[in-house]
Parts: structure tokens; C-alpha cells; sequence
């Protein structure tokens, strides 16, 4: 209880001089008449101090108002709205509510009295169609529960049941919560049935940034499907499609992946498609999205062999990436700024200068460009990059040249008919060039055979190397082929060697006679024996004298496979050479596995020098490895993106190298040497590829499919892919508006502040107005416009020029454009259950109701005022009254 005019207690001061009287008056009166008389007056002047105090009841009241808000948007289904309207009626004829009221919502809210005026409320499809109806491709949930907050009846207990599927497209509903609860409005949920139950749409597309002209891009179609059906999914600019594929929907998001090449550079909008069996709408079957497309990659490719360049310029061409062939002397500062990526192939350390590897630094560090290195022949070595400025900039450190080894090699050259005429020349050719890579303290012996071992330079010390020339160059052809004689023989002059390593380096076609027996010998080899004496006898005589051929050994237990045995044990290694149409590659195979050396195959006659000094070269330590390998992928990234490297064709050499800290290693080469390597340097990026790119290392590579397409796509994952400098924005929808977002920065990286750009936005009526953008950070630039639903064309956006904005930065930002082809509310998605679960239980309702849940006092109710003034006035005057009767009665 509370009191209305609590002034008027001041009232209660005058009791004692009621008293004060009285005790006057004592003498006159009865005693006990007087204190009766006395105390029926002063209750009576406390009950009329309390009734012109205006005393108040409050109490909790038990009647309940109800305000049913429905959602009438396009989203939910008409049959489901008449059936709740029948529920609606029949549970307030059950329960009789104090007070109902209803109001209807899609875009705006209306408050109703009766039910009956529910479906007699105008609706449009859009808002321009009919402003003062309500729009059904909008749902907003908030202004529909503020709305409602005006239907209740006072001093009630309310409920508020929503009847909708949930999904709001405008507005946010648990912006109201906070008023709801505050108010103690308990909000019972109803899930409504959306208006269809097969549909698919374009959700969303996702496009590459910085998307390149012709360069091969992944765009994700994100489609949402409310059932399992198979939908042909496209993307296309203007009128030709740039991908298609057909598809199986499941229900819920899918996103399709579609592969795209955009023919033009600059500003372009591509739209995506769905179409799906059994859709039942297909309004929103399509949605488009702008994008800036940039030019084709620009790279400058530095070859230290001009008349080698064509295969990867070539190559880069047909992948639509434009080369320029340059020398070193190209490298300044000035020439590199319009370059994406620079490629050095095989370019002599001493080929760049200060001013050039400067140049090179800027151009990746400081302007954030791409630099690849590929290796070759003159990359290595002390005239190589180990140590230099270059390298600096480079994920590897490379080796210098290596000390040699202290070596003693014999090569085993066979010479039987099978190696008559250009195949004894090459072999020949292979023996001088070995020769010629060999130091004055390594030793050499050169063995020639048959049937017999004829030693034709002797185990000694290069030395000059004029004589051990001379005596290669003089080998002839003839005679059978016998391999077990020439190793006993190499086995022979290698029994004493003190070198550190010894080495057998067999060349032949692997056809040979049994074990240990040279069978019969031909009339060409007794000439060739006659041959050999008179050559001794001539060398005799000016001072070099050559051993005796040894008898014809007797063979041994295990046959050749126990001389290989006793070699290894002797730890002399055994490499060998196959060579001829069909050479005997398991026995020589399984040779070289049993002498612990390498075996390799001349594909063609050609290749024997090179095998030679690839052998030769893995030997003496060299920073670099000539033998056929297939790269082994270590670690997966875009540059190797749908490359089969294991199917492949081989490579046949790599430069040594190490991977600085930090760096990446992609591809291995054998023993799991680095052949792939990439970092990040400075605002840049850096990759070193150990191998060559043209007709020696990669000569197979050179034909191979993969070829073009592992460079191009290692070209555009190394080169820039977002912008360094200058200007950048982009404009995305955000429910019903447009946002646009606008950074900029400064050559020398610093942020472009006290912009005041503008955009002018044309709408797909024609109307054009303009937005001014204000900064909203560092660099940025910020700025929201309304956008509606509808309309066959989207709404662009073009920078204006001025506010700081010059020419050139508009040429960057180009146009943007965004559709808006129709609202979310097409977007049919299933009741969002999650959200009105939530609302319910987040004010004390619940969701999904019964009849009896709704309507059920829970002691919630406002606080009625009740008037008590009148009763103590009452009371006041029957006390009066009764003081009148005890002074006036006759005996008391």
C-alpha cells in the first residue's frame, strides 16, 4: 500500500489538542464519558488524516494481454498464415485475454485490432510499387517487436507471440531484447513454414583478387539448395560463358569451384548461374559480382645464352605472360620498375655489377616484386655467387668451389666391333674430357678392352696431360667384348693405390663372354696385337715404356660378381656406363650396386662425354651434380599446383646449394639436395630454382607439357599479388546497403591522410548522386549508401577526381559495380530456429508453444492501484457519529 498525498498526515499534529480539551473539561463531564467520547474522536480525526491521504492497494494483476506479431513477408507461406489465423481464433474464444491486439510485418509494421483485418492489409512486392503498403521482400524483426510493445494493455501481464520463419533481413533483432526484458514482455516463438521447399540460389561469389588478364583463376560459386538435386552451375561475362559444370546439390551450402580465364585487363562483372531440377523460384537463380582485372605479368628474362632463351620465353608466351629478353647490363633501377618478375638464367656472378644487384634489391625489397634464380653451368664455382650481394637476396647459400679430392680413376673403355667408329670417338671425347677435369696430383689410367685389358695410359699422374692425350686419341675398334678380364686388370693396377678414393668407371654395352675365358681370337684382334707391339716398341723409344699385357687370368670363385666383391672390399668403387641399342642393363645395373658406384644410361651416343663429367665431377666434391634425377616434392604450394613431377621427364643436373633460415624448401633433388626454395625478402619475394632452364640440364623438360605451366605458375606465385602502393577500394553489399572502403598509401609507404574523396554511384534507374567518403583511420576511407532490391542492372561506382585524387589514381581504382538483383527475402532459407529459440528463452517464453503456455498466469502481471480513501473516510464518519451518540447519551 502507498499513500497519494502524504502531506496531508500534518493532520495528526492536532490529537493532542483534542486531549488538551478534554483534560479542560474533566470537571464538567463523567470521566468515563470524556476519555470514551475523546478516543472515538481522535480515531476519527487519524481516519480522515488517512482517507485525504488517499491511501493506494497496489496489486499484481492476473489478467493477460496478448499482441500477435506474423510475419507476412514473401519468405513465409500463405496456407501456413491462414491456419495460424484459425489457431489465433480459437485460443482467444478458449481463454478470453483481457486485451489482443495484432500486428503484421515485412519491411515496416502495422498494429491491427481484429484478426480479420490480417489479410486485408495491402502488401506489394517492393516498396516502390505501392509506398503506403507493406513490402514483402524485407523482414524486419525489430520494428515488428517495438511495434508490438504499444499493443499491450496497462497493468497486464504480457505476451508476445512471433509467429516467423526467422530469417530477417533488415534491422537486428537483439537490438530490442534489452527493451523486452526490461519491460517484462515474455516472447513465445512460433516457427513459421517457408513459402517454398525446392529452390536453389547464388548464394555468394567468391573471385581471386588481383586477378591477371588470361591468367588461369579459381572462381567459388557458393550455392545454397533446400534440396539433393543436380544443377548446372555457370559463370560468365556478358554474353560468353567463361566456365560451366554440372553438379549434384546437397542440402545446404555448396560451393562449386570453377576454373576461368578473363580475356581483357580493366573493369569487368561476371554472373554467375544456377540452374537446378525441380527449383521452384527462379528469381534468384543469378547474381553477378564486378571485378578489376589487371594486366597480363610483365617479366624480364636475363639469359647469359641468348640463343637459348626461346624455350622458356616461348613457354611463358603461350601461357599469356609477356617476356622481355634482356643481358645483365639491363639491371637499373630505372628499367625495372615496370617489371612484375625477373628471372636470371645462368647468369655469371661477375655479369652484375654493384649498380645492377642495387637494382635488384629495391626492385624486390623495397617495391615488393618477385626475383627468380635459376642456376647453371656458370652460377657455381669461385667466380660464382657464394658471398656476393646477389646472393644476399636469395633463399640459399651457394658452395664456392669445393677442394678435390685426392683421386686414382681407372676408366674401363670398351673397344670391341660394337664400338666402331663414332661411339670409340665420343668414348674417346669422354676419356679427354675426364682428363681435362682432373688436377696435376690426381692419377689416371685408361684402359682399353676386348677380349683382352690393353692399358693405354698407365696409372700415373695427370701431369701436363699432353701425352695421356696422345695415347687416348690412338685407341682403335676391334676384337669380342670380355668385362671380367678388364676389372681383374683395373683390380691389377689398383692393388697398390694409397689414394682416397679409388674409382672404376666402366663404359660398354654390357654383352660379354662368359667369366674369365676371352674364347677364340679374331684375325683382327692378332693384327691389332701386331699393332700394339709395334706402338710399344716406338713409345720405347722415346722414353715411355708400356707394361706387358698380362696372361689371360684364371677365373676366380664367383665369377665376375666375386671380383666386384673383392673390389668393394678393397673399398674400389665401380660406377658404369650402358651404352648400344640393347645393352645388358641388368648386368651392368647390378655391377655398379655391387661396387657402391652409380649406374647410367646414354640414351644416346651424345651423352657419354657428359655422363663422364658428371661422374667424374660427383667424384672430385663439385658444387655441382650432372645425373639424370626426377624432382621429389616436398612441400605443397601453388607453384606446383596439378604438376605429376614423378611421371615426368628427368633432369639432369642441379647446382649445390644450402637453404638459409626461414626459407621454404618445395622440391628436392637426389640425396635431398634443395632444387625448389623460396622466401620472402623485404616487401618481396625471392625463389631459386638449383637446375637450368633451357637445352643441358633440362633438356627433356624443354618438350614436357608440364615445362610452360610450372613456370608460369611459378612466375605468378612469385610476382606481387595484391598492391604495394597507391590506391585500392572496394565496394561490397552489406544487406541493404552499399559499403564502400577506399585505402590509401604513398610511394614512400606512407599513408594518404586529409583525403576528401567522392563517388558517384548511378543507379539502374539512371539517378546519379554523389557520396563523399570520410577517414576513418590511417589511410581509409569510408562510406555506406542505400541500396533496393530489384532492377536488371547493378548499381556502379566510379571515383571522382579531385579531394586529392589525381588521374593516376583513378586509373587504379577503375569502376566498381554491385548487384543487387533481388532481396535476401528470396534467399528461402529453413526457419532460423536457432535465433527465435533464443529470443524465447532469453525473455521467459518459449518456443514452439502450447495453447496453455501462452495464456498461463506466472505471476507476471502489472501492479493494479487500488483506492482506499473511501473506506477510512467511512470509517472516520461512523466514529463521528458514534462520538456524537456517546456524548448525547442519556446514562453512560
Amino acid at each position: 500500500m502507498t499513500l497519494a498525498s502524504p502531506l496531508s498526515l500534518w493532520l495528526l499534529a492536532s490529537l493532542p489538542a483534542i486531549w488538551w480539551l478534554a483534560w479542560r473539561h474533566r470537571a464538567a463531564r463523567a470521566p468515563r464519558r470524556l476519555l470514551t467520547a475523546t478516543l472515538l474522536r481522535s480515531l476519527a480525526l487519524i481516519l480522515l488524516t488517512l482517507a485525504l491521504a488517499r491511501p493506494v492497494l497496489l496489486e499484481r494483476s492476473r489478467e493477460v494481454s496478448v499482441v500477435y506479431a506474423i510475419d507476412i513477408s514473401r519468405s513465409v507461406s500463405p496456407a501456413f498464415l491462414r491456419q495460424t489465423l484459425d489457431w489465433i481464433r480459437i485460443e482467444n474464444a478458449r481463454y478470453a485475454p483481457a486485451q489482443v491486439r495484432y500486428v503484421v510485418f515485412g519491411n515496416r509494421a502495422r498494429i491491427l485490432d481484429s484478426a480479420d483485418d490480417v489479410l486485408a492489409v495491402p502488401v506489394a512486392a517492393d516498396a516502390a510499387s505501392a509506398p503506403d503498403a507493406i513490402d514483402q521482400s524485407d523482414t524486419d524483426l525489430e520494428q515488428a517487436l517495438r511495434t508490438a510493445m504499444f499493443g499491450f494493455a496497462p497493468s497486464t501481464a504480457r505476451r508476445l507471440v512471433l509467429v516467423s520463419d526467422g530469417n530477417q533481413t533488415r534491422g537486428d533483432v537483439w537490438r530490442v531484447l534489452p527493451h523486452l526484458q526490461s519491460e517484462r514482455v515474455r516472447v513465445f516463438s512460433i516457427p513459421a513454414t517457408v513459402a517454398v521447399s525446392n529452390d536453389a540460389w547464388v548464394e555468394a561469389i567468391a573471385l581471386p583478387e588481383d586477378a591477371r588478364q588470361e591468367e588461369p583463376a579459381i572462381a567459388s560459386i557458393h550455392v545454397f539448395s533446400r534440396m539433393q538435386t543436380h544443377a548446372r552451375v555457370e559463370l560468365s561475362r556478358r554474353t560468353r560463358v567463361l566456365s560451366a559444370r554440372s553438379v549434384t546439390l546437397q542440402p545446404g551450402e555448396n560451393e562449386v569451384e570453377l576454373r576461368i580465364r578473363i580475356p581483357e585487363a580493366g573493369s569487368t562483372v561476371l554472373t554467375a548461374r544456377v540452374t537446378a531440377d525441380g527449383d521452384e523460384n527462379e528469381r534468384n537463380d543469378t547474381l553477378s559480382e564486378s571485378l578489376q582485372v589487371g594486366p597480363r605479368p610483365r617479366v624480364l628474362y636475363v639469359e647469359s645464352a641468348p640463343e637459348s632463351a626461346h624455350y622458356l620465353a616461348d613457354a611463358l608466351r603461350a601461357q599469356h605472360i609477356d617476356v622481355s629478353v634482356a643481358k645483365a647490363g639491363a639491371l637499373t633501377s630505372e628499367s625495372l620498375s615496370v617489371y612484375d618478375v625477373i628471372i636470371l638464367s645462368d647468369v655469371p656472378a661477375a655479369s652484375i655489377d654493384a649498380a645492377g644487384a642495387r637494382a635488384l634489391e629495391g626492385f624486390v625489397r623495397d617495391q615488393g616484386h618477385g626475383l627468380i634464380f635459376a642456376a647453371g653451368e656458370n652460377t657455381y664455382g669461385k667466380q660464382g655467387y657464394a658471398g656476393s650481394e646477389v646472393e644476399r637476396l636469395l633463399p640459399v647459400r651457394l658452395q664456392g668451389k669445393r677442394k678435390r679430392r685426392e683421386l686414382d680413376l681407372v676408366l674401363l673403355i670398351d673397344r670391341s666391333h660394337s664400338m666402331r667408329g663414332r661411339k670409340l670417338e665420343l668414348a674417346k671425347t669422354a676419356a679427354l674430357t675426364t682428363l681435362d677435369l682432373l688436377e696435376q696430383q690426381h692419377r689416371l689410367a685408361v684402359i682399353a678392352f676386348d677380349s683382352r685389358p690393353h692399358v693405354v695410359v698407365p696409372l700415373t699422374e695427370v701431369g701436363s696431360k699432353r701425352r695421356a692425350e696422345d695415347l687416348i686419341s690412338s685407341m682403335t675398334a676391334s676384337g669380342q667384348t670380355n668385362i671380367y678380364n678388364a676389372l681383374v686388370e683395373a683390380q691389377r693396377i689398383l692393388a697398390e693405390s694409397t689414394a682416397g678414393t679409388k674409382h672404376i668407371i666402366l663404359l660398354s654395352d654390357g654383352v660379354t663372354a662368359p667369366s674369365g675365358s676371352a674364347g677364340a681370337r679374331s684375325n683382327s684382334e692378332q693384327a691389332q696385337e701386331a699393332v700394339r707391339k709395334a706402338r710399344a716398341e716406338t713409345l720405347r723409344q722415346v722414353g715411355v715404356n708400356l707394361p706387358e699385357p698380362p696372361p689371360e687370368p684364371p677365373e676366380r670363385p664367383g665369377g665376375m660378381s666375386g671380383i666386384v666383391a673383392e673390389l668393394a672390399q678393397a673399398k674400389i668403387t665401380l660406377s658404369t656406363v650402358a651404352i648400344g641399342e640393347k645393352p645388358n642393363l641388368e648386368l651392368m645395373q647390378s655391377l655398379a650396386a655391387e661396387g657402391n658406384g652409380k649406374s647410367y644410361v646414354a640414351s644416346s651416343d651424345a651423352e657419354i662425354p657428359g655422363l663422364f663429367v658428371s661422374e667424374t665431377r660427383r667424384l672430385l666434391g663439385e658444387a655441382i651434380v650432372e645425373e639424370p634425377f626426377r624432382p621429389m616434392v616436398i612441400n605443397r604450394a601453388d607453384a606446383l599446383a596439378g604438376l605429376d613431377f614423378a611421371a615426368g621427364p628427368e633432369l639432369k643436373g642441379f647446382v649445390v646449394s644450402r637453404p638459409k633460415r626461414f626459407a621454404e624448401v618445395l622440391l628436392q633433388a637426389v640425396k635431398k639436395e634443395p632444387l625448389l626454395v623460396e622466401t620472402h625478402y623485404g616487401l618481396g619475394k625471392t625463389v631459386a630454382f638449383l637446375s637450368d632452364v633451357k637445352n643441358r640440364w633440362a633438356a627433356q623438360w624443354i618438350g614436357w607439357e608440364g615445362y610452360a605451366r610450372f613456370w608460369a605458375q611459378l612466375v605468378r606465385d612469385t610476382m606481387a599479388r595484391s598492391a604495394r602502393e597507391g590506391i585500392t577500394w572496394q565496394v561490397r553489399r552489406q544487406g541493404s546497403e552499399a559499403v564502400i572502403e577506399l585505402s590509401a598509401l604513398a610511394a614512400n609507404r606512407t599513408y594518404r591522410d586529409n583525403l576528401t574523396p567522392r563517388v558517384r554511384i548511378t543507379r539502374p534507374d539512371g539517378q546519379i548522386s554523389v557520396l563523399p567518403l570520410r577517414q576513418v583511420g590511417p589511410g581509409r576511407y569510408r562510406a555506406s549508401a542505400s541500396m533496393a532490391a530489384g532492377g536488371g542492372e547493378p548499381y556502379q561506382f566510379e571515383a571522382l577526381e579531385g579531394g586529392g585524387l589525381t588521374k593516376r589514381d583513378l586509373a587504379q581504382l577503375g569502376t566498381r559495380t554491385v548487384s543487387y538483383p533481388w532481396s535476401d527475402e528470396y534467399r528461402v532459407l529453413p526457419p532460423n530456429n536457432a535465433l527465435l529459440r533464443s529470443l524465447s528463452e532469453a525473455t521467459g517464453g518459449v518456443f514452439a508453444p502450447k495453447a496453455e503456455e501462452i495464456f498461463a498466469p506466472r505471476g507476471d502481471g502489472g501492479l493494479a492501484a487500488r483506492p482506499l480513501w473511501h473506506w477510512f473516510a467511512a470509517a472516520a464518519l461512523g466514529l463521528f457519529l458514534l462520538d456524537i451518540l456517546v456524548r448525547r447519551a442519556p446514562r453512560f
